[in-house]
């Protein structure tokens, strides 16, 4: 375990209707559609999976899948573990139950967690190696007691890896990709795409080159008729749909858009390129466009 873990500063991670707070130490090493893993495939720290269950949990259930699973990958048993006050008062709001398991090199304690809410069902188990300081009864109720499974507004946020972000609920996660310098994030909903990308780093990306050249080597750069307007750190264009035949025709063509608006920017202070394409059949309304564009930056380091 890291000595200095108390004295760290924490972080949100936001992920497909799911948030908690995490020592920013713990860096997400796996991240899936529903699942994440928290530090490394070596020094695992946390692992969470969940899911919408179409019928009330299981816990017997949900615990026979655990043990076959975890004996498939671990070859260790899982044993019922009844969470201590602590765990139990982080999750008051939720039904829970718990388990952990052994291997001689380390040990892992759990909880599937139920929502009456929202019909979510989450799976959190945190891991610890034989030769570190306990602590799962300190960090661990931490962690839990700042889960969310769902929003009660209607917006969700997204905050993975340095970038974050607010977007309508009804916006459904596409597609994905994350390196170390490109992100690249899609979001549909009812004939509406929202991608958000970012390059790093800017200096390097730059260095003999103004922003509009960059842009210009991009796939999500509009074709020439766009209008633009730009200065030396921000681009942005927009493009709407005349009201001819071939915009009523290609309304009915799938994965045709007719208005696009992209705004382009150089993150300066955080030595980010920072891009927001929004794609439709009609034109987008502005002020809803604009609170989508200001949310989206690169998190305080």
């Amino acid at each position: 375990m890291d000595k200095t873990l108390h004295q760290n500063r924490w972080n949100e991670i936001a992920w497909n209707g799911i948030s908690f707070n995490k020592p920013a130490v713990w860096e997400i090493a796996t991240l899936g559609r529903n699942y994440l893993m928290i530090g490394t495939h070596e020094y695992p720290r946390m692992e969470i999976t969940w899911g919408i269950s179409d019928k009330p949990a299981s816990y017997q259930r949900d615990i026979k899948k655990l043990q076959a699973r975890i004996y498939k990958q671990h070859l260790s048993a899982v044993d019922p573990w009844v969470p201590s006050a602590a765990w139990l008062a982080a999750l008051n709001s939720y039904e829970t139950n718990g388990f952990t398991w052994k291997r001689s090199e380390s040990i892992s304690f759990g909880v599937i967690v139920s929502c009456s809410t929202c019909r979510r069902v989450s799976l959190i188990q945190f891991f610890q190696h034989a030769d570190e300081p306990d602590f799962f009864h300190d960090i661990a109720p931490r962690v839990l007691s700042s889960f969310i499974d769902h929003t009660n507004g209607s917006d969700r946020q997204w905050a993975v890896f340095d970038i974050r972000a607010i977007l309508p609920t009804e916006f459904l996660i596409k597609t994905y990709q994350f390196s170390s310098g490109y992100m690249e994030m899609v979001f549909l909903s009812h004939g509406r795409q929202i991608s958000f990308y970012r390059w790093s780093p800017a200096s390097v990306l730059l260095s003999d080159r103004k922003l509009i050249d960059f842009a210009k080597s991009l796939h999500i750069y509009p074709d020439e008729s766009t209008q633009n307007a730009e200065d030396a750190n921000r681009i942005e264009w927009e493009s709407v749909p005349s009201f001819g035949l071939w915009m009523r025709f290609s309304a009915f063509l799938p994965g045709r858009f007719s208005y696009h608006r992209v705004l382009i920017r150089h993150d300066i202070e955080n030595n980010r390129i920072l891009a927001i394409k929004a794609e439709s059949k009609h034109k987008m309304d502005s002020s809803h466009l604009d609170r989508i564009f200001s949310s989206y930056e690169i998190a305080a380091a």
